[in-house]
């Protein structure tokens, strides 16, 4: 395990095997035999309590997508919440349950807060949170509830890549909702390439972007899939180049040390959009040419992603920028195309002298925020704390709560828990603990998800490259996504979008204007039909939008945040 998180596990490890909440001698309570009480006192705030009396608070259900067909009596007496009750004495009185997405949750939220009839406790994003913040509808002390209640174990994951998730839901200097973090590293950009694609062209792994340009050309012009045809290309491509997921460009500006959409330090104090600096020209020029020489699709302007990753799938492509978790979907199609397709990561290619920072910006999946009518805040921190006990650190018990995901997959039921963080290192630190049991050849160490990847890798190795695909090209010890991801963490080669609040005023009502009108000038250079010339007007252009104001509400909040 490497030495920066095997520190931060150790502290967190130390953290969970300490007594009582601060580390006093003689207090900690599992949670199977949690100290039982009404209400508990500053000297008394036992992160694993349980209530003397029943304790039942209204919330609002989050279908999610993934459920597949969702049963309501499978989730209410779902091993998970008859445990959590069993342990805590509190329930949850779901007042609807929505699909979540934007016409239906999210819409029957807005107009909650808008009503200013909203329940005990419920998750918003960082647009309804600032809506809030101006509200007399939420306990503004929730921040110090979170302090007092908060396991070891929550704190850690809730800092595990520093404050800046407490600070993004901080307003006028106090914590006003608990963040649910997420991985914020698990979304910076890579580079996949087919190694078997190198090797039988007899190149070498690109060491920078002209390296990879060189490789690029070859796979167009050399027939790397043998099948005699003029039919591969340079690189997958689609039309939101600017979105961090599978065959987007945001990789290809990192390279030219730019960092679109992100809000960076200008070297005064102060912070700028990244979209508009001078180093987004080279960028764009080096993805005209590309376009010019049909590296990339004709079409890319019209091919949304979903579209673009058939070129992958379809083995007419080998290279492709993208996150962690491409080797599952589209890249897994590959091989079941071609056994012999061998997708691996490397760092993203640089066109400077230094390395290239992936830019990432703060993930965080939702608020948490308590209505200051409710009695007992304090019960959504003790939820959150069972959460983190039995997802984490659990042992055994971990396999109690299982239940088939809609591909008939044993899983934790994550969907079903609207109350849940993560531990923002979770995957990387999956990945270390299978490579150092994969080189030492005993797993015993390993806890039931990492057995799950570990085994599917073992898999991999004993030759079903087709369906152990995922496993072993994500969390693999062998140019794997967590091998790069793992360079990038150790090196602290990240560039941060610093900007970490809810949208500013002007940001509601003018940023999407900003954003489109980023993405047409930027689409019309790689097509040609601009060119970088016109930069300096089409910056004027975006400030006459609004990203002048925009910016200046930025750099308020970040001189008193």
């Amino acid at each position: 395990m490497k030495k920066k998180i095997a520190l931060l596990l150790a502290a967190v490890m130390t953290v969970s095997l300490m007594t009582g909440c601060g580390g006093d001698s003689g207090s900690a309570q599992t949670a199977g035999n949690s100290e039982s009480v009404s209400a508990v006192s500053v000297q008394e705030a036992d992160p694993r309590f349980k209530y003397e009396e029943p304790v039942t608070l209204t919330s609002y259900f989050e279908i999610s997508p993934a459920l597949g067909e969702f049963n309501k009596e499978d989730m209410l007496n779902s091993v998970y919440y008859t445990r959590m009750t069993e342990e805590t004495n509190i329930s949850i009185d779901w007042l609807w349950y929505a699909a979540n997405t934007p016409d239906d949750s999210q819409q029957k939220k807005s107009v909650a807060i808008a009503s200013g009839e909203i329940p005990d406790f419920m998750i918003v994003n960082s647009s309804q949170l600032s809506l809030l913040a101006k509200s007399d509808l939420i306990n503004r002390n929730i921040g110090e509830v979170f302090k007092k209640y908060a396991s070891d174990e929550l704190m850690a994951w809730t800092t595990g890549e520093g404050q800046a998730a407490l600070e993004s839901a901080t307003d006028k200097g106090e914590i006003i909702a608990i963040p649910l973090v997420d991985s914020s590293i698990d979304k910076s950009p890579l580079l996949w390439i087919r190694r078997d694609w190198i090797k039988k062209l007899g190149l070498e792994m690109p060491k920078n972007l002209d390296d990879l340009y060189n490789v690029m050309v070859a796979f167009r012009d050399q027939d790397p899939d043998g099948n005699g045809k003029d039919d591969t290309i340079g690189m997958v491509f689609h039309n939101n180049f600017l979105s961090a997921g599978l065959g987007d460009g945001v990789g290809v500006f990192n390279g030219f040390g730019a960092y679109p959409t992100a809000w960076i330090e200008d070297g005064n104090g102060g912070l700028v959009y990244g979209s508009v600096k001078e180093e987004n020209k080279d960028a764009l020029n080096f993805l005209a040419k590309m376009y010019q020489e049909g590296l990339i699709e004709q079409d890319f302007s019209s091919n949304d992603e979903v579209k673009a990753s058939e070129a992958a799938a379809s083995g007419r492509a080998g290279i492709q920028y993208g996150l962690m978790w491409n080797a599952n979907w589209p890249l897994n199609s590959t091989v079941q195309n071609d056994s012999e397709a061998d997708w691996v990561t490397l760092p993203i290619p640089t066109a400077l002298t230094e390395e290239a920072k992936p830019q990432i910006s703060l993930a965080i999946t939702g608020y948490v925020v308590v209505n200051k009518k409710c009695e007992h805040p304090e019960a959504v921190v003790r939820m959150l704390n069972f959460w983190v006990d039995k997802y984490g650190y659990s042992g055994e018990e971990y396999n109690d709560y299982l239940v088939k995901d809609a591909n008939d997959v044993l899983n934790f039921p994550l969907h079903w828990v609207m109350l849940k963080t993560w531990f923002p290192l979770k995957n990387l630190t999956i990945h270390n603990n299978i490579a150092a049991a994969l080189e030492s050849g005993d797993s015993s160490s390993l806890n039931a998800e990492e057995l799950v990847s570990y085994n599917d890798i073992q898999n991999y190795l004993s030759g079903d490259t087709v369906t152990s695909y995922g496993g072993m090209k994500t969390f693999g010890n062998d140019m794997s996504a967590y091998d790069t991801m793992n360079e990038y963490y150790e090196k602290d080669m990240f560039m941060w979008d610093k900007f970490t609040t809810g949208p500013t005023p002007t940001m509601g009502q003018k940023m999407s204007t900003v954003t489109d009108k980023v993405m047409e000038y930027y689409t019309k250079v790689i097509m040609g039909i601009e060119t970088t010339d016109s930069f300096d007007d089409f910056v004027k252009e975006l400030n006459s939008l609004g990203l002048d104001k925009i910016t200046e509400e930025v750099n308020e909040w970040y001189a008193n945040k």
